[in-house]
């Protein structure tokens, strides 16, 4: 069955792009075990970091309930400008023999929060500012404004912190200066003494900046934190590079290699729910603010860095649309072959014209990157894309039981979902200016908020608004198909012998249960599967566009996407969010749908008509983002094809109208034996949600759910 549909999907592409996009490929998607293309340095690098080699320089602890004591009485931003002295004075410059970017973390533990209020998290720093302005910029622009706005008792509080912060930023970045010349590295001492205090004009400048600001926004707080469309902030000095030939292309990948290596020294550290759940995204490819295509040879060379450095920092993600060149979408693909679970694809087409609709204008929304996994990202703003989560499944479930206890008709049992997932929500009108700790150092390079003398957390970004997660979707969907079916159309279940079965785990009634199972399901694009998904989300998407403020000026964005809770939601009893045993036929204790994909268990037709299915959704209104989950093994990626045809699949995403997808290469038997024996596949990465880890080091909670994903041959 699969094999048809990829023929019927060849065929559509085939009769509607041309031939061209499905010719045959005889080189292997898959490079061979003992194939590199990491240099002899780098790879040693490579062992460094995934053998904690750089966690001996962790020697010191900060010291927060100390620091806690003395910041008592101050203001928010003096706090975090003399917290953020503290940690940089404590830090002790490291120069390691070889590297050609400079920032190894001496401070143990988990980064410092804020004391207060809710930190900075899944959002992207206006790199542009800090690679065309520096530090000394951002300083020459505060100070300018606290003249202006000498009265301004607030404006002044946050302008001076931002000076102070920029300062001791800039300091420590000349102690590391100093170290590097007193070690012999005089080329390294002259970066150190440009940049970040002054505006970068190379590549290896521009990385070198990017770098050592990354790890100082860590420093002051910020967790989950992105990079951005570097194919884009990148491309100026790549290009002035090659024109004077300063560098080679090989040569600037292995500065792109290098940094993406360096990326993973901390990962320990920064990691959220688990090790690897840290933020750095870095998106590629799309279009630009004026509408024309933004992919370039430098968007192709760091999909082929991240093909050869192999780790799970960065996170890649893929923008396309019907012009994407195909040369990018080759080397995208190939990225997908090597099993990190990345790039995800996000379409163009599809989330530019949503953006807009709610409310971003058009440049914004067509410089849109992404947060820690998934959701959107819209420059100059402070929206939280991940406050709150439905569970989808059980606002289904509730409603399923309430009808059946009280007899009610098929559409009075649709009426109750929408209360139920209101009941669930609880995210609007009640967040306030102090809900958030301010960062005056994140602030400077983000949009205007120093011109504006306000810092990014108190007002003085574009938009505030926030985004809501969603789980279950398609067990939802399945449970209310099967009750229709059964229960409403062909009278096969009485009511009160599925609420028996569901209020007693399907105990003593499995025939019950296995014949709940043989409904429709979704994915396979079948018209009353398909109506039950749209009715769910619709009722979701009503639910949260009924609040018109969440309290500081900004709406609510409803999303697809369900992070962690497609595992959690199942398996911690005595959480609000707790579901038990679905009228599909599910048990309690067994996993739910995770963001759009078939529930567990169920068989689709095939790809095509996955994407057929949640193609028909209205993503005009789930502008949060949120990916179709689909898992493909290995062998699918070997066969002489596998380029050519993966390229043709993801035309056919971008045909089919969906938002965003994410393709995961697993093998469960592979799978299977590193949970027995760990210590044989260290390096072995998967796809968790919306961000990729390494397997061995993940909680069983995840470990089992990945093992039981539905795979595709091919």
């Amino acid at each position: 069955m699969l094999f048809f549909n990829f023929f019927m999907l060849f065929c559509i592409l085939e009769k509607d792009i041309g031939t061209g996009y499905i010719e045959k490929r005889t080189r292997q998607l898959i490079r061979k075990e003992d194939e590199t293309m990491l240099s002899d340095r780098l790879q040693k690098m490579y062992e460094a970091t995934r053998g904690g080699a750089y966690a001996k320089y962790k020697t010191t602890d900060f010291p927060q309930d100390e620091w806690r004591r003395k910041c008592a009485g101050l203001s928010q931003y003096r706090t975090h400008a003399e917290v953020f002295r503290a940690i940089c004075r404590l830090e002790e410059p490291v120069i390691l023999p070889g590297d050609r970017f400079f920032f190894t973390r001496t401070i143990r533990g988990k980064d410092w929060r804020p004391f207060s209020g809710h930190p900075v998290e899944n959002l992207t720093a206006d790199w542009e500012i800090l690679l065309s302005q520096g530090i000394d910029g951002r300083i020459a622009a505060a100070e300018k404004k606290l003249r202006e706005n000498a009265a301004a008792p607030e404006c002044t509080d946050f302008l001076t912190a931002a000076i102070d912060m920029l300062n001791e930023a800039k300091r420590f970045s000349l102690r590391y200066a100093e170290a590097a010349e007193r070690s012999g590295d005089a080329e390294g001492a002259a970066l150190l003494r440009k940049v970040p205090a002054g505006p970068a004009s190379t590549l290896r400048e521009a990385l070198q900046s990017v770098f050592f600001m990354f790890s100082m926004f860590h420093h002051s707080g910020v967790f989950l934190q992105g990079l951005g469309r570097m194919d884009q902030y990148l491309l100026p000095y790549y290009e002035a590079d090659l024109r004077a030939e300063r560098l080679t292309r090989e040569q600037a990948g292995e500065l792109i290699s290098e940094f993406f290596i360096m990326l993973n020294r901390e990962n320990e550290i920064y990691g959220n729910v688990q090790r690897g759940d840290d933020g750095e995204s870095v998106m590629l490819g799309g279009c630009r603010r004026d509408g024309s295509g933004a992919c370039s040879d430098l968007t192709k060379l760091i999909l082929e860095c991240s093909y050869d450095v192999a780790m799970i920092n960065p996170k890649i993600n893929l923008r396309v649309d019907s012009n994407t060149p195909r040369e990018i979408l080759e080397a995208g693909v190939r990225l997908t072959g090597r099993g990190l679970g990345f790039p995800q694809y996000a379409n163009d087409e599809i989330v530019i014209p949503a953006l807009i609709r709610f409310g971003y204008t058009q440049e914004d929304a067509r410089d849109y990157t992404v947060a820690a996994c998934w959701e959107f990202v819209v420059k100059n703003g402070r929206d939280i894309p991940n406050l709150s989560v439905v569970n989808l499944a059980l606002a289904a479930d509730h409603a399923i039981r309430k009808a059946l206890r009280e007899h009610l008709n098929f559409e009075e049992l649709l009426e109750q979902i929408r209360p139920e997932i209101r009941k669930m929500t609880g995210i609007g009108g009640r967040t306030t200016w102090d809900y958030f700790a301010p960062n005056p150092l994140f602030s400077a390079f983000s949009g205007s908020c120093i011109e504006r003398g306000k810092d990014l957390q108190k007002g003085g970004g574009d938009h505030y608004h926030f985004g809501c997660l969603s789980a279950g979707s398609s067990t939802a969907a399945d449970s209310l198909c099967a009750v229709k079916h059964f229960v409403y159309d062909t009278h096969e279940v009485a009511p009160e012998r599925l609420l028996h079965a569901l209020e007693t785990n399907y105990r003593d009634d499995e025939e019950l249960r296995l014949l709940m199972k043989t409904g429709p399901k979704t994915g396979n694009n079948e018209p009353e599967s398909n109506r039950m998904l749209k009715k769910i989300f619709d009722d979701y998407c009503d639910v949260l566009e009924e609040t018109r403020d969440n309290g500081l000026g900004g709406r609510i964005r409803p999303g697809t996407g369900s992070a962690q809770f497609y595992a959690l939601m199942t398996q911690r009893p005595g959480e609000s969010f707790y579901l038990s045993a679905t009228a599909d036929g599910r048990k309690e204790g067994e996993y739910i749908s995770a963001s759009l994909a078939p529930a567990p268990g169920v068989r689709s037709k095939g790809v095509l008509s996955v994407l057929q299915t949640y193609g028909s959704l209205d993503y005009n209104r789930l502008c949060n983002g949120g990916p179709v989950t689909m898992e493909f093994s290995p062998v699918f990626f070997k066969t002489p094809d596998a380029v050519s045809r993966t390229v043709s699949f993801i035309r056919a995403f971008v045909r089919t109208g969906c938002q965003q997808i994410q393709m995961n290469v697993l093998d469960r038997e592979i799978l299977l034996d590193a949970k027995a024996h760990p210590e044989r596949h260290r390096d072995l990465i998967v796809r968790v949600w919306g961000w990729s880890g390494y397997f061995v080091e993940l909680d069983p909670i995840f470990q089992n759910q990945i093992i039981g994903r539905q795979t595709f041959e091919g």
